[in-house]
């Protein structure tokens, strides 16, 4: 009975001290302060300069943190550009708020910082670099509000495009590093907005291999003759990371034809299988 007893008793003490390595691990978000951050730190603005048209362009800004909920009144988050950049104020790029600031509404947790870029100033051959720091931000619902430590900066690339008309049906020939072809009589370019097009095939898969994803082809954009496929998710939906190599890709300005070269595989593979692809102009 006594033996019952000291084992009761332990078994209670266990308890009491799990209980309160369990509270002690347990996230409290009210005592963290909250946090402003840029959820990319790199993006591209691609800007038709054809007409020197001025753009408004915008990048996210977000708070974090806290409590864990929106702010009930307004943020106003600062920032500044940074002496790094390449872009010229006044030049290339102006701040629609001079004073170097965005709103936060009540009850939100994001707000979009816009710059004009003047696009008759930029040189699709050297693009140029806006570079913003976050500063902080004040609000009458928090007294601790700072920029993240490694999320508070983000590179803005400028670059100007020219008019594009990729868009048509062609025939498609590929090839894999991995030994690897396909042939495609009739692929179908589509443009999707200004100067970004939409292939129907991707890799050396058959079609209707990947149309359980958002697309079976993949995203690129023209530049002035030069073709840039940026990272994304292979038919936009699978882990397989698709992007386009370093040399950029061409288009024949005599024939239209379309030559690329990119490559499929897993951000913690260092093997990608290299696909190039040829595309000509039916």
């Amino acid at each position: 009975m006594k033996n019952t007893k000291i084992l009761a008793l332990l078994t209670i003490m266990a308890l009491s001290i799990s209980s309160c390595i369990i509270d002690d691990d347990a996230q409290v978000f009210s005592e963290g302060p909250h946090v402003l951050l840029f959820p990319s730190s790199q993006v591209t603005g691609f800007f038709l300069n054809d007409n020197s048209d001025d753009y408004t362009f915008t990048v996210p800004l977000k708070i974090t943190g806290g409590d864990g909920f929106p702010l009930d009144a307004e943020l106003n988050a600062t920032f500044e550009v940074d002496a790094s950049s390449t872009a010229e104020q006044g030049v290339d790029f102006d701040l629609t708020n001079s004073s170097g600031s965005v709103i936060i509404e009540a009850g939100s947790t994001f707000a979009n910082l816009p710059i004009v870029v003047h696009s008759g100033a930029l040189d699709p051959d050297n693009p140029t670099t806006v570079v913003l720091n976050i500063t902080g931000g004040t609000s009458t619902s928090s007294n601790e509000i700072v920029a993240s430590g490694n999320k508070g900066k983000i590179t803005i690339t400028l670059q100007a495009t020219c008019s594009s008309d990729l868009e048509g049906v062609y025939q498609l020939a590929v090839t894999s590093s991995s030994g690897g072809s396909n042939f495609h009589p009739m692929e179908v370019i589509t443009e999707i907005e200004e100067g970004t097009y939409l292939t129907t095939q991707s890799g050396t898969w058959n079609a209707g291999v990947l149309n359980g994803g958002v697309r079976e082809g993949f995203i690129f954009k023209e530049v002035c003759g030069k073709l840039i496929i940026e990272q994304q998710y292979l038919a936009g939906i699978y882990s397989n990371l698709l992007e386009g190599i370093t040399v950029l890709g061409t288009v024949d300005p005599e024939t239209g034809d379309l030559q690329m070269v990119y490559t499929i595989g897993f951000d913690d593979n260092t093997t990608f299988n290299t696909y190039t692809a040829t595309y000509t102009k039916l």
